[in-house]
C-alpha cells in the first residue's frame, strides 16, 4: 500500500514539474523554473523513497546476512542532504536575485503556484500519515513498550513534500504582490525564509540518518542502566566487545561477551541467565540481541571494542 501511494505521488508531481517549467518559461519566472527544479529535485528523492521501501523488504540471503536493513536510513540520508543543498542553493540564488530583480509575469506565478502548493500539500499530508507509528506508546501483552518510530526514510520524503508546498506558498504570494505592487524582489525575500526553515528542520533527520550509517549508539539507554541490567546477577564479573547500533527506526541491535567466575554452571542455568539479562534489554527497545557467554579467562577490564587489533 505505502508503495503505491508513493508512486502516484511520484506521477502526480512530475506533471507539476513540467508544468512548472513550461509556464515559467512562458511567464519569464525564474522563481517558477527554480520552483519546478526544486521540485525535480525532490521527485528524484521520492523515486529513492520508492526504491528503498521495495528494496528494504527483501529477505536476508547468505550474501547479505543483514538483508537491506539500511536502506531507510540511507534514503533518509541522502534526501535530507540533497535537500540541505538544493536550499543552500536556493538561499544563494535568492540572495543574487535580490540586487537583479526580473519583470515577470505573475498571473501564471499565482496559478501555477496555487496548483502546486495543493499538490504538494497532499503529497505532504500523504507521506505523514505513512511515515507516522501508531503503536507508539502502546503496550503489548507482556507489559513492554514499543519503541517504533515513524520511518525516517518517509519522513524524510515529506520534508521534502513540504519543502515544496512553502516554496510553492512564497511563489504565490510573491505574485501576489509583483501583481498589485510591482515588488520583484519579494519571492527572494519568501525563498530566503522558507529556505532556512527547512534547513533548520531537515538538520535532526540528516544527522538522524548519518549516526545510524556510522553504526552509533542514539539508543535512549544510558550506560549506568545498562551496567545495572547486566550486572545485577553477581556471577557475572564484566561484559565486554560491547556493540549498540540503531540501523533503522525500527530495529535497535545490542551485542556483547558476558563472563562468568563460575565454570560449573549448567547449560540450564546460563540460558535462565541470558534469558533475564534479554527480556530486560526488550524492555528498553532492544529487539535484536546477541549474548556470548566466557569463562574468567577471557577478562579485559574494559567494555568497549577496539579495532586495532585488541579489545578494550
Amino acid at each position: 500500500m505505502k508503495e503505491r501511494k508513493i508512486f502516484w505521488i511520484i506521477i502526480f508531481n512530475l506533471i507539476i514539474v513540467f508544468s512548472e517549467i513550461l509556464f515559467g518559461f512562458i511567464s519569464n519566472s525564474f522563481a517558477l523554473i527554480a520552483d519546478a527544479l526544486h521540485n525535480a529535485g525532490d521527485v528524484i528523492a521520492i523515486v529513492i523513497t520508492y526504491m528503498a521501501l521495495k528494496v528494504g523488504t527483501k529477505k536476508t540471503t547468505f550474501q547479505y546476512t543483514f538483508g537491506f536493513i539500511k536502506a531507510e536510513m540511507m534514503a533518509a540520508f541522502t534526501n535530507s542532504m540533497f535537500l540541505s543543498i538544493t536550499m543552500l542553493y536556493m538561499i544563494y540564488e535568492a540572495i543574487s536575485r535580490v540586487f537583479n530583480p526580473e519583470i515577470i509575469e505573475p498571473i501564471y506565478m499565482i496559478v501555477v503556484g496555487f496548483i502546486a502548493v495543493v499538490a504538494n500539500g497532499i503529497s505532504a499530508y500523504i507521506l505523514h500519515t505513512l511515515g507516522v507509528d501508531h503503536e507508539h506508546g502502546h503496550e503489548h501483552s507482556h507489559g513492554h513498550h514499543h519503541h517504533h518510530h515513524g520511518d525516517a526514510n518517509i519522513q524524510s520524503a515529506y520534508l521534502h513534500m513540504l519543502s515544496d508546498a512553502l516554496i510553492s506558498v512564497g511563489v504565490v504570494v510573491a505574485g501576489i504582490f509583483i501583481y498589485y505592487f510591482k515588488v520583484y524582489y519579494i519571492d527572494s525575500v519568501l525563498t530566503i525564509i522558507f529556505s532556512i526553515y527547512i534547513l533548520k528542520h531537515s538538520y535532526p533527520l540528516l544527522k538522524k540518518s548519518f549516526l545510524s550509517l556510522m553504526d552509533v549508539n542514539t539508543t535512549e539507554i544510558s550506560q549506568d542502566t545498562l551496567d545495572e541490567i547486566i550486572k545485577s546477577n553477581k556471577t557475572i564479573l564484566e561484559y565486554n566487545d560491547l556493540h549498540i547500533s540503531k540501523p533503522n527506526s525500527k530495529y535497535s541491535f545490542i551485542s556483547f561477551h558476558i563472563v562468568l567466575d563460575n565454570d560449573n554452571l549448567t547449560l540450564l542455568s546460563i540460558e535462565e541467565l541470558t534469558d533475564n539479562i534479554k527480556h530486560k534489554l526488550e524492555h528498553h527497545g532492544f529487539n535484536h540481541i546477541l549474548i556470548q557467554v566466557d569463562s574468567d579467562k577471557h577478562i579485559k577490564n574494559q567494555t568497549h571494542c577496539d579495532y586495532n587489533g585488541t579489545s578494550t
